[in-house]
This record gives structure tokens, sequence and C-alpha cells, in this order.
């Protein structure tokens, strides 16, 4: 057995020594020709891009005077016999920057927030449980952002995730999680109001994008960059159409996006499913505002998926989107192997739900309602054999 394990793992690492070594070797090429990439030569494959440069270099700005915001929030869903425990808490950290100090910090609704509590009485499946859980977040962590922007007049303000609903999250119609959804997309609408009618600037970070929309605008293009002979040559003995297959975003990007540099700017529409169902009555409108890029803020991270909602399209659009990344750069320099936005980092930390108050929580409950845990819990969570 332990032959046949030492051969399985040495075969893996045969995999991962081709994926590395081939991913150095694109990236050196790609450090070479990066800056030469005009997508204006390409308009039929890069129909929904906005702009022609394929890497932009941002420079940091100060921070003097700027109000900027995140948003996170935190879900923990405890399953017993005969109901779901959710518990979900969003919350709005505002940074307000001074010439000669730190920032001002505040809160909302405050610092340290108790989760909000939901019991899920009935037979649900669990992709559908699975949904409500998602759902719930989604709902307060817009509830929080919308009262953030009442509540105080932000620059800036960062949201933990993608600024619009995957299809995934959107359940059959007749079922619990669809009413929720319902009301999810109630709060997007606001949210999208909101920002339209003030100087804020929304904008999402995604740090684990699964998305493959840059591999595959280089799928497409590299066949044709490659017909110049100097750049084929150096590709030559670079398998970059294998790459390319097992590559998301982040990871390509980051075999050749310097810290600074951001990627060209694309519609989210143009990452939709093309069919009526993919989006929501007047939904698909703000798809189109919300501009996607990739920003390397950290020397040692992968880059930042980052969606920001502008206020118009063309040059205005693209100057809102540079002046926005330079403030974000900055607020990612705490640690070069981690490049989120201080922002986020302390919403998270404060919107986090941990087991021991989870715990607390569920005790409390067995105290009000008279109940144990013998009578709550699965059969397997009260297993005295183990296992």
């Amino acid at each position: 057995m332990d032959k046949n394990l030492d051969k399985m793992l040495s075969l893996l690492v045969e995999e991962i020594e081709r994926v590395e070594v081939t991913r150095a070797r694109f990236g050196n090429v790609m450090n070479e020709i990066k800056k030469k990439i005009e997508l204006s030569r390409f308009p039929a494959l890069t129909s929904d891009a906005v702009e022609s440069q394929f890497i932009t270099q941002i420079t940091p700005v100060r921070l003097d005077g700027l109000k900027i915001a995140g948003v996170d929030g935190g879900l923990i869903r405890k399953r017993f016999r005969s109901m779901d425990l959710l518990l979900t808490r969003a919350v709005a950290v505002v940074f307000e920057f001074m010439s000669t100090e730190g920032p001002l910090v505040e809160f909302y609704p405050d610092a340290f927030p108790e989760p909000n509590a939901r019991l899920v009485l009935l037979s649900m499946s669990g992709p559908e449980l699975d949904q409500l859980a998602s759902l719930e977040r989604m709902a307060a962590e817009l509830k929080v952002t919308i009262s953030a922007l009442d509540q105080f007049h932000t620059d800036i303000i960062l949201v933990d995730g993608s600024l619009f609903y995957h299809p995934r999250d959107r359940p059959p119609p007749g079922t619990v999680a669809h009413d929720k959804f319902q009301e999810v997309l109630a709060l997007y609408r606001q949210l999208y109001n909101k920002i339209a009618k003030k100087q804020t600037t929304l904008v999402g970070i995604v740090k684990d994008s699964r998305s493959t929309r840059i591999v595959n605008t280089l799928g497409d293009i590299l066949p044709h960059i490659l017909r110049d002979p100097a750049i084929y040559e150096l590709m030559q003995g670079v398998d970059y159409r294998w790459l390319l297959k097992v590559s998301r975003d982040g990871d390509l990007l980051d075999t050749f996006l310097e810290e600074g540099e951001r990627t060209f700017a694309f519609r989210y529409s143009g990452e939709l499913p093309q069919n009526s169902n993919s989006l929501h009555n007047d939904l698909g409108v703000y798809a189109s505002k919300i501009w996607v890029t990739y920003l390397k803020t950290a020397r040692d991270d992968l880059p930042l998926r980052v969606e920001i909602m502008v206020k118009s399209d063309g040059e205005e659009g693209i100057q809102q989107l540079n002046r926005t990344l330079s403030a974000i750069l900055p607020l990612s320099y705490q640690h070069p192997e981690y490049g989120l936005p201080s922002p986020i980092v302390e919403a998270d930390a404060r919107a986090r739900i941990s087991n021991n108050e989870a715990r607390l929580i569920i005790d409390r409950l067995m105290a009000l309602s008279g109940l144990t845990y013998s009578t709550l819990e699965k059969r397997r969570s009260r297993n005295p054999f183990g296992g």
C-alpha cells in the first residue's frame, strides 16, 4: 500500500512541477509582451472590454480627507434533528483618513453587533437550504451597505464579494428560498438606485474568484498575437494552450502582473449567460454599469478581482476606475502576502461568527426553550462511540 501511495504522490508531484514550470515560462513571455497588446486589434473577440490597453499601471494616492467604508458578513448554520438555525451578521467599518494622524474609525450598526438568528422548521432539500443560507447572508450585507450609505458620507464603499448575484443563487419559483431571493433582488435595486444618486463609488472586492474571463480572452487573442515571428519565438516550447485550460484568472495573472498593475476592464454583463433567464428584469441594465478588472495589490498575493459601479461610460468611467484603484492600493499595503484592503479586513474580523459564539447562542436557546442537546442534535452528532 505504501508503494502504491508513493507512486501516486510521485505522479502528483510531476503534475505540479509541470504546472509550475509552464506557469513560470508563460509569465516570462507575458512580461515581455503584455504592454504591447492592444485589444482594439481584436474587436470581435473583446467586445465587452471598455478600453484597448491590456495592462495599466496604477499610482497610489494619499488618502487624506477620504472616507472609505468596508462591509462584510458572517454566516454559521447549525443543523439539528428537526430544524436548522441560521446565524448571520453584517458590519460596516468606516475609515476617515486625517492629514496627520491615523484614521478615525466608526462602525455600523455598532462595533460588535449581535448576530441575527433564523430558525428554519420547514422540510427543505440540502441545496435549497444552502441557497437560503447564502441569501440570508447576502440580505444582511445589502441592508448594512444601504444603511451605511445613508448614515455616512463615504467616498468609496468596499463590499466583500461581488456586486451582482450569481445565477446559482437564483432558486426555482415556488420555494422558500425563492421568496428570500425576491427580497435580495429588491435590496440590490435599492442599493443601485442610491449609488446612482450619490457621489459614493461602490466597489466589490472578490479575493478568491473562480472566473476565467481573462484566461478565455488570452486563449482567443494569443493565436493572432503569435503570428509575430519575434513573439512566436519567445513562446516556443511553452504549452500555453494546456496551461489556459487548467488555469483560473487569478492564478494565471499572478504569473505576470506586477504590484500596482491592473488588467483591462470589461463589463460584468459580458460574463453572464446569454439567455433571457440569466438576468432579472431591470437588473440587466446595472450589470453593464459594473466594470471588472484585476489589480495586483501585494507582491506575494494573488491579484484581486475588483468590480466597480461606474457613473459614466467611456473615458470618464476609466478615470473613475483608476482614481478608485489608486485609493485601494495604499489600503492594501499591510502585508506583502495579503493584499486585501484594510476596511474589508476589519469588517471581516467583526462580522465573523465564531463557533464559541454560536455555542453560546445555542446554549441560551436551550435554556429559554427547556430543550436539551439530546433532543435537538442529530444522531451522528451525539454518537457515544465517536466517528
